[in-house]
């Protein structure tokens, strides 16, 4: 058989790369069709509710618990699943026009195959299983089942088909209305923004103060705001003495109790924690940065694990100095936050607030880290034998 020429390699590498930019582009189409309808919905204008009411029939066939309702196959059918494949299949011919035909064909098939698909099972296809616990969503470019179940509890965010490019340049992929958010720190320069960016948004902010709510000794007193949360905000901290109770062993112990009132619920609760860029730059010879610098990494470090839990959806908050009580920066709170919320609501798992690049430079040992860990663990669970069975 003869090799392929320099040209064929490219050729192929062509059609790949039009293959993947018209998957994108249809399903991004699709996914601005899906938003216009569930904006529509909440329309002033009864012409606007009527014509997308039709699409409700998707969320009846499949509810809010995440369970079916056969009476509802039909309607779904010809309300979601074959406009779908009719947005996907007419921006596919345009793109005769522009593209390579193999490429074109290639999206196409695909398409088809997974329409068929859909078909024979009648809607019920893996994005679409009941579910007494959705698992963990973990933050990648393709949607996932759970990620698209979370649509379906919250039916306007999570809006992604196929892939997750539309909510993340929409703000879509993270649910605040309606949530209710246990927060620390909302007196302090980063927190009250943040209680500020929450409510404006929708949710219902439960402060968590310290010294009313929970101490170094005692957290219970915020055991009925964490058991009624859904979201928690560890925005609080301290320099000096007293730096690793405040950065590092309350955060651990507060998230901790939340993961024990949340463990059993259907939706995984989430955990947003503020760090620091001291996680991977020198305290420079001042004291009070090294007692701050050693209780941010020891936070980090089991920080780092959190990305990989399996009852909440953990977020990592890493800002460069901001001006505060704890000290000045080049930017404010609020900026900090506002920059934070504004990553948060795209889907960002690691949240680089970040002027000077440290924060984004300590991904890489951040993510390692805890990858690294995860990896241990599973070995380790495997290694252990299983208890034996009487019988």
């Amino acid at each position: 058989m003869p090799a392929w020429s320099v040209d064929s390699w490219v050729t192929l590498a062509s059609v790949l790369l039009q293959t993947l930019v018209l998957f994108v582009l249809a399903t991004f189409v699709f996914d601005s069709i899906h938003y216009t309808l569930h904006a529509c919905l909440k329309s002033r204008r009864a012409w606007l509710r009527r014509l997308a009411r039709p699409h409700l029939a998707h969320h009846v066939f499949f509810d809010r618990r995440l369970r079916y309702h056969d009476q509802a196959i039909a309607a779904n059918l010809r309300h979601h699943v074959i406009p779908e494949f009719l947005t996907q299949m007419s921006v596919c011919s345009l793109a005769f026009f522009i593209m390579d035909p193999r490429a074109v064909g290639l999206v196409m098939a695909g398409f088809t195959m997974l329409f068929i698909g859909v078909l024979f099972l009648r809607g019920k296809d893996l994005y679409h299983l009941p579910s007494d616990r959705v698992s963990v969503a973990r933050g990648t470019l393709l949607v996932t089942p759970p990620y698209h179940a979370l649509h379906h509890v919250y039916p306007d965010s999570y809006l992604g088909s196929y892939t997750t490019l539309f909510d993340r340049l929409m703000g879509t992929a993270c649910q605040i209305r309606g949530r209710r958010v246990a927060l620390t720190g909302a007196s302090g320069s980063f927190g009250s923004a943040m209680k500020e960016l929450l409510e404006g948004a929708g949710a219902i902010v439960l402060p968590l103060k310290f010294g009313v709510d929970f101490t170094y000794d005692d957290y219970s007193p915020a055991d009925g705001s964490l058991a009624r949360a859904d979201i928690l905000v560890l925005a609080h901290g301290a320099k000096g003495a007293h730096a690793m109770e405040a950065n590092c062993h309350s955060f651990l112990a507060l998230i901790d109790r939340f993961k024990e009132h949340t463990r059993r619920r259907q939706v995984p609760a989430e955990v947003w924690a503020v760090g620091s860029e001291i996680e991977c730059h020198p305290a420079f010879g001042i004291d009070d940065l090294r007692s701050y610098a050693r209780s941010k990494r020891a936070y980090a470090r089991a920080a780092t694990r959190l990305l990989q839990d399996r009852v909440v959806l953990y977020r990592h908050i890493v800002p460069s100095a901001f001006r505060s009580v704890m000290g000045p920066g080049l930017m404010s709170g609020r900026t900090a936050a506002r920059i934070a919320f504004w990553m948060i609501r795209r889907g960002f798992r690691y949240v680089p607030v970040t002027y000077t690049g440290i924060a984004l430079v300590n991904y890489v040992p951040f993510a390692l880290r805890g990858l690294i860990l995860d990896v241990a663990s599973l070995r380790h669970r495997e290694s252990v034998p299983a208890a034996p069975t009487s019988g």
